[in-house]
């Protein structure tokens, strides 16, 4: 095996846990690593081939699941048989399952750069390896013709996929007449006779909205995001209805956001809503990035955050835990839905004539330090 085989590439079609384990089956197979021969350690192996050591470590642990491995404690891991030649077919035997984010290519980035979408992988990809499985990743624009074509080698490769935000009927039409087991997440098209794994965004809107009433702020404002995108239009429908209901009439100029979900977009979007509404005293965003975009415009201007206004996201990612200040933001439950939906798969692999089912999770608020009580407000109020 030459030193290019020993490359784990950093590729978006076969993760890197699966090209260890495949680099793993070659020593075994090629008699690098004999029957019975105790294997490089978890760090010499990480290094040798630039990965983590909980990438190699999950790779070893999905093999032992297999029964390649015997794990003795204090000695290390032994080769406990040859692989068989279905394994050494991997991606097309059974054993794989696929993530799939539907988005247009012109809005793709790296995955782990998608705090959100990352989290969600980080689920998916957890609850495979405990099923000693395989996990595939890919973007899909279901609304081109051209990608949509191409999907089908994907999916020769995969036994069911966790389907992300589709929003094309014709894509689910496929996967019906394919047989193909599949659980939706968040998705503008939906078909009943497909599993859903959903969130209550509107209830974690008004989660969000109540809170910053509880603190005595009376008009807020929203940074919506790109409202051609279903999951903004919900919120953004949620924070007008909430508006109304309290009274207060969710006037344009509070709403501003549309260009995109992205720190740049919240970051203009925070100037223009202050250059227009100079006495605002909270401003809830659709997404975490959306907030850490208004809190630096906040700050770059010189506006103390949470002393002059409040700041609430969406989302609660990694970001959250780390802006200055902490951001408050609302939880989305992902690992716990990424997990449902792998368990989902499995269980319709193994009797795929159950009935559909829908689980939705609640949305939670985590208080931080970017929101504080408005006393004067409430005076006023009161």
């Amino acid at each position: 095996m030459s030193k290019a085989d020993e490359v784990i590439r950093k590729n978006v079609l076969e993760s890197m846990q699966t090209q260890v384990e495949n680099f793993i089956r070659g020593k075994i197979g090629t008699g690098d690593w004999s029957l019975g021969a105790k294997i490089p350690s978890e760090r010499d192996l990480a290094e040798k081939l630039e990965v983590s050591r909980t990438t190699v470590r999950n790779a070893i642990q999905a093999l032992t699941n297999l029964g390649l491995f015997e794990r003795k404690i204090g000695q290390g891991t032994f080769v406990r048989s040859l692989p068989s030649a279905d394994l050494a077919d991997a991606p097309a035997a059974r054993g794989t399952l696929g993530y799939v984010i539907c988005k247009e290519r012109a809005l793709r980035k790296p995955l782990s750069t998608e705090a959100f979408y990352f989290d969600v992988f980080a689920g998916i990809e957890e609850e495979t390896v405990k099923s000693g499985r395989h996990l595939l990743f890919t973007y899909l624009d279901d609304q081109n013709a051209d990608e949509l074509g191409a999907f089908g080698s994907f999916l020769d490769k995969v036994d069911g996929l966790v389907l992300e935000e589709v929003r094309n009927p014709v894509l689910l039409h496929n996967l019906l007449a394919r047989k193909v087991p599949a659980v939706l997440m968040a998705p503008t098209a939906i078909d009943p006779r497909l599993d859903l794994i959903t969130m209550d965004l509107t209830s974690g809107v008004e989660k969000a909205l109540n809170y910053l009433r509880d603190l005595g702020h009376q008009t807020i404002g929203i940074i919506n995001g790109p409202l051609k995108f279903e999951s903004a239009r919900i919120r953004f429908t949620a924070w007008k209805e909430w508006m109304r209901a309290s009274g207060n009439e969710p006037e344009s100029r509070l709403s501003d956001g549309d260009e995109g979900w992205s720190a740049e977009a919240g970051y203009q979007a925070m100037l223009r809503l202050r250059n227009r509404c100079p006495d605002l005293t909270a401003v809830f965003c659709a997404n975490d990035l959306l907030a850490i975009g208004a809190l630096s415009a906040l700050t770059r201007h010189g506006v103390a955050v949470p002393a002059d206004i409040s700041v609430v996201g969406f989302d609660d990612t990694e970001l959250a835990r780390h802006s200055s200040p902490p951001l408050t933001s609302m939880k989305i439950h992902t690992r716990a839905m990424a997990r449902a939906a792998v368990r989902r798969i499995l269980e319709r692999i193994e009797t795929p004539d159950l009935p559909a089912v829908v689980v939705e999770f609640p949305i939670d608020l985590v208080p931080r330090d970017s929101c504080r009580k408005r006393e004067n407000d409430q005076k006023k109020g009161g």
